[in-house]
């Protein structure tokens, strides 16, 4: 389990170790792992999943059979494409992507002596984009296609693997999510901030919005337990009905009237 130290990861693993199961759960800090340790059947490792050599030598702090890896880890960047600094993108890709699959790599062998599981955080994001969730969306519209392809090429050892799409979710992610936003509209130049303003009033507002109607972490959880111990583990999970509704709104309308929906949601009149 990785991002296991807070949030939704925090809620999962204590949800799967009072349900018995021992669950290696990696953070990144010693004050996180302390954490993880007062939870029974809990075993913590110390990990940064951007560093491909720990990484790599995750196995060896895994028993030789593994019923399931949960890819949970995962980072925000929000802003109008045009000001999103390269560096962070690059941060966001390795993170949200690249870094998950390193996961799976690292052990996959684990998880075929065991007929394993696979499962990947992903977002409603990761199948629509709305002005300012470029570059987020895009990570996990990247985490879906591998997803697929994995799911495809893993059949023949019966290794499954799901995909776990919230909405917004009340966690401190999004309790935080007005700060953030912020925080990333003062970090913006003054020619973006005048470009972007009424966008950027617009698209704040929305938020403020869309953390009323976050979801109950209570079902990313359930969600997650379904895909570790269904006989027949779904594809994709949705969590939430107004994630279910902008789905159905965008399957049935055309691109160019989304596209004006979106644009007139996350602008200031």
């Amino acid at each position: 389990m990785t991002g296991a130290s807070r949030g939704i990861g925090l809620a999962i693993t204590k949800h799967m170790s009072a349900r018995g199961w021992h669950v290696y759960a990696t953070a990144r800090s010693a004050a996180d792992l302390h954490v993880l340790d007062e939870l029974p059947n809990v075993y913590s490792i110390q990990l940064d999943i951007t560093d491909r050599a720990a990484v790599a030598d995750l196995y060896l702090h895994l028993p030789p059979r593994l019923d399931a890896v949960v890819n949970n880890a995962g980072i925000i960047v929000q802003g109008p494409v045009e000001s999103v600094a390269l560096d962070d993108l690059s941060r966001l890709l390795e993170v949200n992507v690249t870094a998950q699959i390193a996961v799976v790599q690292a052990v996959l062998p684990q998880l075929r002596a065991a007929r394993g599981r696979v499962v990947f955080m992903s977002s409603v994001s990761g199948l629509i984009t709305m002005p300012s969730t470029g570059a987020y969306s895009a990570s996990k519209y990247a985490l879906e296609s591998l997803a697929d392809a994995l799911r495809m090429e893993l059949r023949p050892w019966g290794i499954p693997v799901s995909l776990i799409e919230p909405g917004p979710t009340r966690t401190d992610m999004w309790g935080d999510a007005l700060d953030d936003y912020d925080r990333m509209t003062s970090g913006l130049s003054p020619a973006h901030r005048e470009l972007y303003a009424s966008h950027l009033v617009g698209t704040r507002k929305l938020l403020g919005r869309m953390q009323k109607l976050a979801g109950d972490p209570a079902k990313v959880v359930s969600a997650v337990d379904r895909a570790l111990t269904s006989r027949r583990p779904k594809r994709r999970y949705r969590c939430d009905n107004v994630s279910r509704a902008q789905l159905a709104f965008l399957a049935v309308t055309p691109t160019s009237v989304s596209d004006a929906v979106f644009a007139a949601a996350t602008t200031s009149k």
